[in-house]
């Protein structure tokens, strides 16, 4: 069954539905976070001309070593559906791709385990030439791209646009350095930690990268511990699974949420 079947055009939510239960959710990376950082790396690169937007095709994915041995043997089949995840994007978006996306990953010691980094650039395209944005007006006596009438880098550009999401609950923060924040949760699995990928992201050292996930089936909210260091707690108890109900309190770290059902 192909990873990427019913594609969604809200970025976020057919990110996680395509990926939803594929791959093991207590791993350090998980595709989801690839792809995410694909349609960022995607996004921020975007060039316009006259008529189109242009977006890169050639994208390199560097991974901690024990994050590339872990996808290591389904990199063929994720190098294939991550491709088809940027041209859908691409064409949800109105851009324009010059080829079929390329997609390469490689190991980078530096990295820390679960870090992701992705270079992005504009390749030939099938033709053998080179990508329409990089010979449009091309700029004379060192001016920037900006200040040429048929190319301009997207500096400051308008967010992408999401359907709106239906909300069944929320985790509103207690205490911690989030204190005040409310995160309102969707049908769609959540991921928590502090790592910049998470669908919640919390300022607390004390907190995994990805510590743990919230994800709603028939009967209610779940919440699980990703392996996370300092374990999570509901209501002052070690959980390693535990369903939610409204009131009940969970401490990751040195956060405390209270989950409220709305």
């Amino acid at each position: 069954m192909r990873i990427f079947s019913g594609l969604e055009s809200s970025l976020e939510k057919y990110i996680e539905g395509f990926f939803k239960g594929k791959f093991s959710s207590d791993k350090p990376i998980h595709p989801t976070d690839i792809a995410k950082k694909l349609a960022k790396a995607m996004r921020d690169k975007r060039r316009i001309s006259v008529s189109n937007v242009y977006v890169p095709n050639e994208y390199h994915v560097l991974l901690h070593p024990s994050d590339f041995l872990y996808i290591q043997p389904m990199i063929l089949l994720l190098t294939k559906e991550l491709g088809e995840f940027l041209v859908q994007n691409a064409e949800d978006r109105k851009y324009t791709l010059v080829s079929s996306p390329i997609i390469n990953f490689s190991e980078q010691t530096e990295l820390e385990p679960g870090d992701i980094f992705v270079e992005s650039k504009f390749g030939f395209s099938e033709g053998g030439d080179i990508p329409l944005p990089l010979t449009l007006a091309q700029p004379e006596n060192n001016l920037k791209h900006e200040e040429t009438k048929a190319y301009e880098a997207f500096s400051d550009t308008a967010p992408l646009v999401k359907l709106k999401q239906i909300y069944f609950a929320s985790l509103i923060v207690e205490e911690g350095a989030d204190l005040g924040k409310e995160f309102p949760l969707s049908a769609i699995r959540s991921s928590i930690g502090r790592r910049d990928t998470c669908d919640i992201v919390l300022n607390d050292n004390s907190i995994s990268r990805r510590h743990a996930q919230i994800e709603k089936n028939n009967d209610g909210f779940y919440i699980s511990d990703l392996n996370s260091t300092n374990g999570t707690h509901v209501n002052g108890l070690l959980i390693d699974t535990y369903k939610l109900a409204s009131g009940d309190v969970i401490t990751l770290g040195n956060t405390v949420l209270i989950f409220k059902e709305l």
